[in-house]
């Protein structure tokens, strides 16, 4: 029966059947493209909002943090200086040179060793430099806190993050004997 059929005819079947075999192929593999890059795409937009909740619910505790330890910070600076205002005695003056010394040192200028040795008094007393530096040592304190806590958020978004991204890791496929 397919011996009447001429060959040139034979051949342009067989390719009309491979061209839409092909095409066939080709429309449901573009149907499971969208497929799985919708699902791929609604799994990571559920995998953002779950981490905008850990960072939400991290911020929130590593705020909380901050703010006591610096207001902890702050109540003891206060009572320091109360301290050396009230109960510090005041015995000298302190020179020239000390306070642009500790003004170079604090701003981290550089030295000028003609107006570090000045010997002239400055018009400030003791216990008030106390006071300055007591507070220097405050701000350097609440810094400390506010890196410490910003390491701590760091480190524990990082590891939310890992986390998260263990949990959602594609499967590797395997074909056959691979």
């Amino acid at each position: 029966m397919f011996s009447l059929i001429p060959l040139p005819a034979k051949l342009a079947a067989i390719v009309m059947i491979m061209l839409g075999a092909l095409g066939f192929g080709y429309m449901k593999g573009k149907e499971g493209a969208k497929i799985a890059i919708a699902n791929y795409e609604a799994a990571a937009q559920k995998q953002i909002n779950e981490l905008k909740d850990i960072n939400a619910e991290i911020s929130s505790k590593v705020t909380v943090q901050y703010v006591d330890r610096v207001n902890t910070i702050r109540e003891k600076e206060t009572r320091y200086v109360d301290s050396a205002k009230d109960d510090v005695p005041s015995q000298f003056e302190l020179s020239n040179g000390w306070v642009f010394t500790h003004d170079i040192s604090a701003t981290g200028s550089d030295a000028d060793s003609t107006r570090s040795t000045d010997e002239t008094t400055s018009g400030i007393k003791d216990n008030e430099a106390l006071i300055t530096i007591l507070r220097n040592y405050s701000s350097c304190q609440q810094n400390s806190e506010q890196v410490i806590n910003l390491q701590e958020w760091i480190t524990k978004n990082q590891k939310a993050v890992e986390e998260s991204n263990k949990k959602t890791e594609p499967k590797k496929k395997t074909f056959g004997i691979f």
